[in-house]
């Protein structure tokens, strides 16, 4: 199998922890992408959609996408399996990481234009929308991760992720997320401490 990858992705980093959680390292051939936003990368050539995460499977078809590429490597592991299989925990986990994975959808775009483009043509208007729903999205993450306590799924490595991409990208969001909602980061803090699979991932440039 191959991996277009970037640790700075906390979409990549889901895929990241599922591939050590399952012991697939040795499975995979790692493409780091170098530039993402980059019409002549390598990566490109293999992904219409031009975005990262993508897995090509040993027959030789990819799958995009982080849920499905997740999905998929869980089930090739022999670890437990990172997505309860029925039942409300099977819900609950997937409701956790459609929560945690819809702030990655509102706010990463953010972080893009302010990386690409003068202040002045940024668009002020939907960075405070964006702003205004993570508040209330981050309020509802950190109740939605309490029956889970410390456990390990899909759900709440994805609420990691999101909570360490957030102080990873601080200074360009302009949102201090351990000022705001210190239990969360102490919860992610903890979650790291935990699991290796989450504190070898961290998101770094």
């Amino acid at each position: 199998m191959k991996l277009w990858y970037s640790m700075a992705s906390p979409f990549v980093r889901k895929v990241l922890v599922t591939i050590k959680h399952q012991q697939l390292d040795d499975n995979i051939e790692f493409k780091f992408v170098t530039g993402s936003s980059d019409p002549n990368s390598p990566h490109n050539l293999d992904n219409p959609l031009g975005r990262i995460p993508a897995l090509q499977r040993n027959c030789g078809n990819w799958l995009f996408g982080s849920l499905l590429i997740c999905e998929y490597l869980d089930q090739k592991g022999k670890q437990p399996s990172l997505f309860p299989k029925e039942g409300k925990p099977h819900w609950a986990a997937l409701a956790l990481h459609n929560l945690a994975d819809g702030i990655l959808e509102n706010t990463v775009p953010m972080v893009i234009e302010k990386g690409n483009r003068p202040e002045q043509e940024w668009w002020v208007s939907r960075f405070a929308q964006i702003a205004d729903r993570n508040s209330r999205s981050f309020a509802a993450l950190e109740k939605a991760i309490e029956p889970f306590g410390y456990e390990l799924n899909i759900g709440t490595l994805t609420a990691v992720c999101v909570v360490d991409w957030f102080i990873f990208r601080q200074k360009v969001i302009g949102y201090d997320l351990a000022q705001h909602y210190p239990n969360l980061v102490a919860w992610a803090a903890e979650m790291n401490a935990r699991y290796p699979e989450l504190s070898e991932t961290l998101p770094r440039a």
